[in-house]
């Protein structure tokens, strides 16, 4: 009889428990009204709705808390606790289970051994497996939907609600959804891209390109909500899904840029970092820290546990 190895045993455990688990879309209709979740115990500028929360506020289903200049922490009635840093998230209950919806900022969280949980962020639904571990570890989230999940303890179930793709989240092995995409309005023969629903920081997609309906562009600044490539667009004047991409051609292709436009659009943009006096290294590098992906002045560890998450 054949011996199967721990780690064999152990993906085949979290595959069947990824089979079972089904994750409603989240209603705050559903939720027990006017339920208490907890207490916030750190003082600083941190809102409940639309008031300032001084601590001893008691968190109620359907609240939603934000800490802008202050983590916020939060007791919850059961012993879990939550950290929030340049965060804001709605807290609820659906019978037994407890849904956070962060809209952004960093979530460092401690649930305590059978605490049900499903965490809501961006296009992704993550639901705690298993009632026999604590489900420790740390979520950032930007406001262009950038999300990454890292635990220490514990595993999540993953749902893209978008692609429905599902996986598994446990310690050492993060998501991290750090692409951007979206839709937006251009001109033909005009060197914009316009995109009302994000909220980019300055220039933060300078030295990436742009991919919209088989074009490939490098893109050379960008303000909030526009962005300017190198070139102008051939597309007639409409609205477009566009994705953001590393300029090499392998990965505006995947992007769904055809060849010829991949091919002349990493030219480019190798072409700009030269003569800028930038490496191609440094133009097409993958985002190496999450702090950055999602928008926040700290980070997501993998390896070690937050003090203020035990």
């Amino acid at each position: 009889m054949t011996k199967r190895s721990a780690a064999t045993k152990t993906s085949a455990i979290v595959a069947a428990l990824l089979t079972l688990i089904v994750t409603a879309p989240f209603s705050l209709a559903e939720t027990l009204p006017a339920s208490p979740l907890g207490v916030i115990v750190t003082a600083g500028n941190v809102t409940v709705g639309n008031s300032v929360a001084p601590t001893g506020t008691t968190i109620f289903a359907g609240d939603r808390v934000a800490a802008t200049s202050v983590p916020a922490l939060i007791n919850l009635t059961n012993g879990s606790r939550i950290e929030m840093t340049k965060a804001a998230a709605t807290l609820s209950r659906q019978g037994k289970t407890l849904f956070v919806q962060a809209s952004e900022g960093l979530l460092r969280f401690n649930f305590l051994k059978g605490e049900e949980v499903q965490i809501n962020a961006g296009r992704y639904n993550f639901t705690a497996v298993g009632k026999d571990s604590a489900h420790v570890g740390e979520l950032g989230v930007n406001r262009n939907g950038q999300v990454v999940l890292a635990v220490n303890e514990g595993i999540f179930a993953s749902l893209n609600t978008v692609s429905g793709e599902r996986t598994a989240v446990f310690p050492n092995n993060p998501l991290q959804a750090i692409e951007l995409e979206g839709q937006g309005t251009v001109t033909k023969g005009g060197k914009t891209l316009t995109d009302t629903s994000k909220f980019y920081k300055a220039d933060e997609l300078k030295g990436k390109c742009i991919v919209a309906g088989g074009e490939a562009y490098p893109i050379v600044s960008n303000t909030a909500t526009v962005i300017t490539i190198k070139g102008s667009w051939k597309l007639n004047s409409g609205t477009y899904e566009y994705k953001i991409a590393d300029c090499t051609k392998d990965a505006l292709i995947a992007a769904g840029a055809s060849a010829g436009a991949a091919s002349a659009a990493a030219a480019g943009a190798a072409a700009g970092a030269a003569a800028a006096g930038i490496s191609t290294a440094a133009v097409v590098g993958i985002v190496a820290g999450v702090a950055a992906a999602v928008g926040v002045g700290v980070g997501v560890y993998t390896a070690t546990k937050s003090p203020s998450s035990r």
